[in-house]
């Protein structure tokens, strides 16, 4: 876990994670599931770390191909600390996408929600690739199932949360297969969808809550 300190007195804390094992008992690389998504995390970090921040970072690797499931005990330690989460970030299987679309070259990102508040800050997804004119594909999709990492938090008690992926219904057809290598990883896609990553948290960051009223 990685804690970058906020300047502010709000105690408002935005919460990102990604799960960094894969389907060792298949064999699987696990370049998508979930490279991708802890890469994504430590440019995070690396970035945000230099810039000046209102609001508390916090990013969780973790566990959720094997257990114990981390984002659970963490998820659960934050609410018994009473800690003030305003967003839940999930990166899972960025860019992961059908092999269709990988030869169409479709940049595309997907802000999956299993909550009302969730759907907000999934909405704040394309509203902030648009804003900064970013060339990428951006949907918001309902999840029907509150589970995987981000629904750990859910089950905590902080619904503003999302999972970000590159396809819904995830389309990847190497999923949880050997197959799932680095050289089928969209690098181009993965730096959009950084970047979008990084845009929304300084926006919120910016803005706080009041950002989530559209």
């Amino acid at each position: 876990e990685v804690t970058l300190p906020g300047s502010g007195s709000s105690g408002e804390i935005i919460q990102l994670i990604s799960h960094k094992d894969s389907m060792s008992w298949i064999n699987s690389p696990g370049a998508h599931d979930n490279a991708v998504g802890t890469v994504a995390n430590m440019e995070l970090v690396r970035v945000l770390s230099a810039l000046p921040r209102q609001r508390t970072v916090r990013v969780l690797f973790c566990n959720e191909e094997h257990t114990p499931w981390h984002s659970a005990s963490a998820a659960n330690a934050a609410r018994e600390r009473g800690d003030n989460i305003i967003a839940v970030l999930n990166q899972d299987s960025l860019d992961g996408k059908s092999d269709a679309d990988f030869a169409a070259n479709r940049k595309t990102h997907y802000a999956i929600y299993s909550t009302p508040e969730g759907q907000t800050l999934a909405e704040l997804m394309p509203r902030t690739a648009q804003r900064y004119q970013l060339p990428l594909e951006v949907f918001c999709a309902p999840k029907k199932s509150i589970n995987d990492d981000d629904g750990n938090f859910i089950k905590a008690g902080y619904r503003r949360t999302i999972m970000n992926l590159g396809s819904y219904p995830y389309s990847d057809e190497q999923y949880h297969l050997p197959g799932d290598i680095p050289e089928r990883v969209d690098l181009e896609n993965l730096r959009l969808s950084t970047q979008l990553l990084l845009a929304a948290v300084l926006d919120i960051d910016e803005q706080g809550e009041s950002i989530f009223a559209g």
